[in-house]
């Protein structure tokens, strides 16, 4: 690559915001992981009106995941439909001919009428829910919604204008230039802005091994939440619960939630239980079997359920929890009809940098969340891994069969030791 004409052309065109306008701490300038560029533009106005088909092709886009992700897998699983939306909305702006209509389909963007708008009015929504909140005199506390993105660009790789310009007025997307040719001080730089973002709960969204020196881009978007409940719960101390398999378990158990809605339905009981200030509430779903219920999800089942929650809750008992998901959805997205983006040879992102050929190398998912009797913690983030094509100069040898080593002096090719390791357990 041409690096003094690619350095004049990044310098040209990084035109991007270095913050969310849900991002508390003010921007990414205060940040390390990586040279922050100044955005030019400033984050758009937005049209309250456009949140709704956001919200509604986010729903979608989570409800096609949920099936796939538990057909996929087994036990308990949590992820954030909303991060992983916006962290291919932001990508979708890149994207130009078949890979541009397949994500369109995959996120359900005939909902949103426009994922940028749509998803810049619904982040506004959500930034609003936060602050100090009460229950009559009785429980205050904060709750806390913030959602942050970034662009994870190689120094001295040019980008179209559109494609920054855009990120930075719908989604106020802080740009961050990082060296792939160290892929493992890339890798430290991204995740350590995750974990700042997410308190701590996501440490480490980017494994090893899947940045190289042919990545060009990673797209990140990082949410926390943290909520108090209503009216605080009282711990019941163990419980009987039973696993899927019929076998009974004592688990850490809670009781409360009066004041929420209850209903049923044919082959399901549920409640909604309200965060203080009843601007989001968790509604919780017991079905009589499990698989069934899943087998019929689609996005207007919650709708539905919460539709028909016509009773007041006297009580809810709920188990204690605390868990992650690590999801990497490359394989799942391409399911759900969108291929042609991590195809290196088909793929499109002309929109996005007119010098090399860029493919999704990788969509790598994250989410933690703990319930307890005060309230609620959860974070997310996701991450798009964008690729050049070729193989990087170089490679990795993974030892993980039987192999042969020789110890050998270089000057004369004497082979001082020879041997084989099959099992590295024995001696």
């Amino acid at each position: 690559m041409r690096r003094a004409r690619v350095l004049a052309a990044m310098m040209a065109l990084t035109l991007t915001g270095v913050a969310c306008g849900n991002d508390e701490d003010g921007g990414d300038a205060a940040m390390g992981g990586g040279d922050v560029v100044q955005a030019e533009l400033a984050r758009v106005a937005v049209d309250p009106r456009r949140a709704d088909g956001a919200a509604a092709a986010d729903n979608a886009l989570g409800t096609d995941l949920y099936r796939l992700l538990v057909a996929e897998r087994q036990g308990n699983l949590v992820f954030s439909p909303y991060s992983i939306a916006v962290a291919l909305a932001m990508t979708r702006n890149g994207a130009a001919g078949d890979t541009a209509a397949e994500m369109d389909a995959v996120l359900h963007a005939e909902l949103a009428g426009d994922l940028n708008t749509g998803f810049n009015a619904l982040d506004a929504a959500l930034a609003a829910r936060n602050g100090e909140r009460s229950s009559g005199e009785e429980r205050t506390g904060e709750v806390r919604i913030a959602t942050a993105n970034a662009l994870w660009p190689q120094a001295g790789q040019p980008f179209q204008q559109a494609f920054l310009d855009t990120l930075a007025a719908q989604y106020g997307a802080g740009l961050h230039t990082v060296d792939y040719g160290d892929p493992e001080t890339a890798r430290g730089e991204i995740n350590d802005w995750v974990a700042d973002r997410t308190e701590d709960r996501i440490p480490e969204l980017v494994p090893a091994g899947l940045l190289d020196p042919l990545t060009r881009l990673v797209l990140t978007n990082a949410v926390y939440f943290k909520a108090p409940w209503r009216e605080q719960y009282a711990a019941l101390g163990d419980r009987i619960f039973t696993l899927p398999d019929g076998t009974s378990v004592a688990v850490p158990t809670m009781t409360g939630g009066s004041g929420g809605r209850y209903g049923s339905g044919a082959g399901w009981s549920a409640a909604a239980l309200p965060y203080l200030g009843d601007e989001l509430e968790m509604v919780v779903v017991v079905p009589d079997d499990l698989g069934a219920f899943e087998a019929g999800l689609d996005p207007r089942t919650i709708e539905t359920v919460r539709s028909q929650l016509d009773e007041t809750l006297l009580y809810a008992q709920l188990p204690l929890f605390t868990f992650r998901s690590q999801l990497p959805l490359g394989g799942t997205l391409q399911a759900l009809g969108m291929p042609t983006a991590f195809d290196p040879d088909r793929a499109d992102f002309s929109a996005m940098t007119a010098e090399e050929d860029l493919f999704i190398s990788a969509v790598q998912h994250e989410a933690f969340i703990a319930v307890d009797e005060q309230g609620t913690e959860a974070a997310a983030s996701t991450a798009v891994m964008m690729r050049a094509r070729g193989a990087p100069v170089g490679g990795t040898l993974v030892a993980d069969r039987p192999f042969l080593f020789a110890v050998r002096d270089v000057a004369t090719g004497a082979v001082l030791f020879l041997g084989r390791v099959v099992d590295p357990r024995t001696g």
